[in-house]
């Protein structure tokens, strides 16, 4: 192809179920799928190999005090899904070149040619807002959002998604996004915390501070951004209209 890029040729078959697949320099695509997350959460963590004992009983590994389940021990759920894939990225960086696709619920596909820190915001976003025992109420204020967005679309889709979902009130809507804020801020963190204790690689780490990234977007002017994209000028290069005769 022009200009030095590669071409991507991709087998239908190979994306069956929704999710991200991740396609490495000299592998077959990485399924970050909630299947495959189930199916390897477990082993991982019942293989002795994989996390030293120490590290699981360690105070950063522990559950957020806020956790119901603070009392009950065992693996952090929002920490599971990213466990199955630490080997097979040990050798990448955050920056590393990947393909990424993103297959959604109607079966569509997109592809970006990205970073691995960037493909695995997808990871964050789904430990953080549906395995997390806290912040999984808020996995509404997600509908519509694909992964792949830039930080700051995916921040303005939730606030009119938190919007909506206050029923139209601007003053419901940020006192929900503030306690969001609050809440996932300190998750986000604690995963980095679990994150570090674990694995070498940053771009996992980097994920999940680019979702920290994403909140405080959203909670420091994400509404006047919404508002001046609404009440912006109509371009002048506009086509004008055209009569036919």
């Amino acid at each position: 192809m022009e200009n030095g890029q590669k071409a991507i040729n991709l087998l239908p078959g190979d994306y069956e179920q929704e999710g991200l697949y991740i396609i490495l320099e000299d592998s077959r695509p990485l399924a970050l799928t909630r299947n495959n997350i189930e199916q390897t959460a477990k082993k991982f963590w019942e293989d002795p190999g994989k996390i030293n004992s120490k590290i699981k009983i360690s105070a950063e590994f522990q559950r957020c005090d806020f956790c119901p389940l603070r009392k009950t021990g065992g693996l952090c759920d929002a920490i599971r899904p990213t466990f199955p894939f630490l080997d097979a990225l040990d050798k990448y960086l955050s920056y590393d070149q990947v393909t990424a696709v993103y297959k959604d619920d109607k079966g569509g596909l997109c592809v970006h040619r990205t970073t691995m820190q960037k493909a695995l915001r997808y990871l964050s976003v789904l430990s953080l807002v549906y395995y997390c025992q806290v912040t999984r109420k808020y996995w509404k204020h997600f509908w519509g959002i694909m992964p792949l967005m830039e930080a700051q679309e995916v921040a303005a889709r939730l606030y009119l998604n938190f919007f909506y979902l206050s029923n139209g009130s601007k003053r419901a809507a940020e006192k929900s996004i503030s306690k969001f804020k609050e809440e996932i801020t300190i998750t986000s963190r604690n995963q980095v915390k679990r994150m570090n204790l674990v694995c070498d690689n940053d771009a996992f780490m980097n994920a999940f501070v680019n979702t920290q990234i994403i909140t405080d977007i959203l909670s420091f002017d994400i509404g006047k951004f919404v508002d001046e994209g609404f009440n912006m000028r109509q371009p002048a290069d506009l086509p004008t209209s055209l009569t036919l005769t």
